[in-house]
C-alpha cells in the first residue's frame, strides 16, 4: 500500500507537539515518516522534537528548521518538497489524530477518486480532556452520534467507515473540517509548490489549500471523529466560543474570515494566471482553462 507523509508544522507548542507525535507514532497503519516543520519557535518546541527523534530511531523522522518565520503556507510547502510519500497530511502542531486515521483515511481513497479527503473531529481541551465528539466545526450526517460507551468514543469501525463525496461546491466557502482532518493524493497539490506568495496565507491556509485541491480534483467528507481539534489559549481555535450548536466568532476571528472570504478568489485567479505554464504543464490548455473559469464564475 502507499506511504503517508505526515507534516507536522511547528510553531511555539512546545506543550503539545510532543502528543501530536505520539499520536501520529500510534497509528495502526505503519508506512509513513513524519516530517516536522519548525517555523522559527522561540520556545523549546524544536528540543522536544530533537529528543522525540532521539527516543525513536526506528521511526522516519525529519526536523527541518525555517531560519524566520514564513507563516504555515510556506511550511507546508517546505514539507510538500521533502515528502516522499504518495499522500500528505498535515496536522497542527498541537492536534491529535486516533490511532485508526491513517487506515480510515486510505480506505476512502481507495475507494473514492478525490484529491483530499476530510474527517469529523473531536474536540479536546489543553489537558486533552475530551469535549465533545460531535463538533459543530464538522460536517455531520446525523443530528447526534450513536451513544458509545466512554472508553469505546475514539474506536472507529474501520471495516464499515460512511463517506460522502461532495459536489457542485461554491469555490471559496468552506465545508470540511478544520486542517488536520485532512488526507491529500500528494499528485494533486504539488501545484501548490509553485506559489510563490505564501505570506498571503500567514494564518489559516487550510482555507486557500482545501478549496484549491477541491477545485483540482474533489473531495469527500469521512464520517468519523479521528482527528482531536484542541482548542486552547493560544490558538485560532480558542477565538471560537462553542456553545451548543452555535459559534460565537471574536472579533479577530471575524475580521480573518471577512479578509480571507475577499481574497481567496482573486489570490487563485492570479495564482493559475501567473503560472499558466506550470499549470498548463500537469492540467492541459483546457483543463487550466476550465479551473479559472470554474473560480471566477
Amino acid at each position: 500500500m502507499s506511504m503517508i507523509s505526515f507534516i507536522v508544522t511547528s510553531y511555539n507548542y512546545e506543550k503539545f507537539i510532543l502528543k501530536t507525535l505520539e499520536s501520529i507514532k500510534a497509528q495502526t497503519y505503519d508506512d509513513f515518516e513524519i516530517i516536522v516543520v519548525d517555523d522559527k519557535s522561540s520556545d523549546n518546541s524544536v528540543e522536544v522534537v530533537e529528543s522525540f527523534i532521539a527516543k525513536n530511531q526506528h521511526l522516519r523522522v525529519t526536523l527541518i528548521e525555517h531560519s524566520e518565520n514564513r507563516g504555515q503556507l510556506a511550511a507546508f510547502q517546505t514539507g510538500l518538497h521533502q515528502a516522499k510519500g504518495q499522500f500528505v497530511s498535515f496536522i497542527d502542531s498541537d492536534d491529535v489524530i486516533s490511532r485508526d486515521y491513517a487506515r480510515t483515511h486510505l480506505k476512502v481513497h481507495m475507494a473514492a477518486s478525490v484529491a483530499f479527503t476530510s474527517c469529523q473531529i473531536f474536540e479536546i481541551d489543553e489537558n486533552d480532556n475530551i469535549h465533545t465528539m460531535h463538533s459543530v466545526a464538522s460536517p455531520q450526517k446525523e443530528d447526534s452520534h450513536e451513544i458509545k460507551e466512554l472508553d469505546e468514543l475514539l474506536n472507529v469501525d474501520v471495516g464499515n467507515v460512511e463517506f460522502k463525496i461532495l459536489k457542485r461546491l461554491r469555490f471559496g466557502g468552506w465545508h470540511w473540517s478544520p486542517g488536520s482532518s485532512a488526507m491529500f493524493r500528494k499528485a494533486a497539490i504539488e501545484i501548490l509548490l509553485d506559489y510563490d506568495t505564501p505570506q498571503d496565507w500567514r494564518i489559516c491556509p487550510d482555507k486557500f489549500l482545501f478549496n484549491l485541491a477541491h477545485l483540482i480534483g474533489g473531495s469527500a467528507i469521512i464520517y468519523a471523529p479521528l482527528a482531536g481539534y484542541r482548542r486552547h489559549g493560544s490558538n485560532a481555535g480558542n477565538c471560537t466560543y462553542v456553545c451548543g450548536d452555535k459559534r460565537f466568532h471574536s472579533d479577530f476571528t471575524t475580521k480573518l474570515n471577512i479578509k480571507n472570504n475577499l481574497k481567496i478568489r482573486p489570490q487563485t485567479l492570479k495564482f493559475i494566471w501567473r503560472k499558466r505554464t506550470a499549470f498548463t504543464a500537469r492540467f492541459g490548455t483546457r483543463g487550466t482553462i476550465r479551473l479559472f473559469l470554474k473560480v471566477l464564475v
